[in-house]
């Protein structure tokens, strides 16, 4: 724990700007929740290195364990703003909740892809028709890499209801494939990185290409009525989150040891992982493929114009 902690200082004292260490500001508090996972980065960042002080914002960090702590917490009014996986946002749209999104905090890229379909090495498994019949693992039946892999299933050819899905955590996936408990799993960073480097297992596809070839995979996301009566707020934050993201993204490997103390995770293990973009701005072409997969795949009732849940405060360019 002492290593974790004198990495994380380093991190930040050779990394951060120097104007980075505010003092913590006065003003209405802005709790933010945040899962210990790679698309959080930027936002632990910004409240690591003092930059949201440094913007006169009294911001506070929270650390919850995912999207569904997240969106509870929002509801309930213990959280300003989240950090949340789209699908989620989009999930919680079409149950009448009235989250809306500032902006993007993570951009899945096809051209760098960080999601994988893994299976083990030596398996006979080399095509999506190969997995007809076959179990599968995933974190959760209606979470965006499952949505993703019955899209790309569908693009071959291959019925996604002759595969048999069980939900597993992704840190235990690989174990259950050893087993023979599952064939395969779609799986994220940094267990996408760690998975492959045992060399116990192959990447067949990206999935999440049969969604789009760029689109929003994290994002901000508040109340409605929080966000009517706080768009200087939300400006100032926005901005910070602008100028997080662009430092993030360039200091990726050096940053690592602080996203490992928040997720509790191997620093070295960071070091391996792709990320996505990181990117702030979001505009409906962003947002409109995953709202119209969650659709096709039940997880919302309907498909809906991207513009209904993103805010007009959000930056667009």
């Amino acid at each position: 724990m002492l290593i974790k902690r004198l990495s994380l200082i380093l991190a930040i004292a050779l990394f951060a700007p120097a104007s980075a260490f505010a003092q913590t500001t006065t003003g209405p508090l802005i709790r933010i929740g945040a899962g210990p996972d790679d698309t959080s980065m930027p936002v632990i960042y910004a409240a690591q290195a003092g930059l949201f002080a440094k913007a006169g914002l009294n911001v506070e960090l929270d650390k919850l364990a995912g999207a569904a702590a997240v969106a509870a917490a929002l509801a309930g009014g213990s959280l300003e703003i989240g950090k949340a996986s789209a699908l989620s946002t989009i999930t919680a749209h079409g149950k009448g909740l009235p989250f809306t999104i500032i902006g993007s905090i993570a951009t899945y890229s096809a051209n760098d892809p960080d999601f994988g379909l893994i299976v083990m090495a030596d398996s006979p498994i080399k095509t999506a028709q190969d997995l007809t019949g076959k179990t599968m693992a995933a974190v959760s039946l209606q979470d965006m890499s499952t949505i993703a892999t019955y899209a790309w299933l569908d693009q071959r050819g291959v019925d996604p209801s002759t595969l048999h899905f069980v939900e597993i955590p992704a840190s235990v996936t690989l174990a259950a494939m050893e087993a023979g408990r599952v064939t395969g799993s779609t799986i994220y960073e940094p267990m996408l990185s760690t998975a492959m480097a045992t060399g116990k297992v192959r990447n067949i596809g990206s999935p999440y290409d049969a969604i789009g070839k760029h689109f929003a995979g994290g994002v901000l996301v508040t109340t409605t009525s929080w966000a009517a009566e706080h768009r200087d707020l939300i400006e100032r934050f926005l901005r910070v989150m602008r100028e997080a993201g662009a430092y993030v993204a360039s200091h990726e490997d050096q940053l690592a040891p602080m996203l490992a103390q928040f997720a509790g995770l191997d620093p070295a293990t960071m070091v391996k992982t792709r990320h996505e973009g990181r990117q702030v701005t979001i505009t409906a072409a962003d947002l409109q493929p995953v709202i119209d997969a969650a659709a096709k795949y039940k997880v919302i009732p309907k498909s809906f114009p991207a513009s209904e849940i993103i805010c007009s405060c959000a930056l667009q360019k």
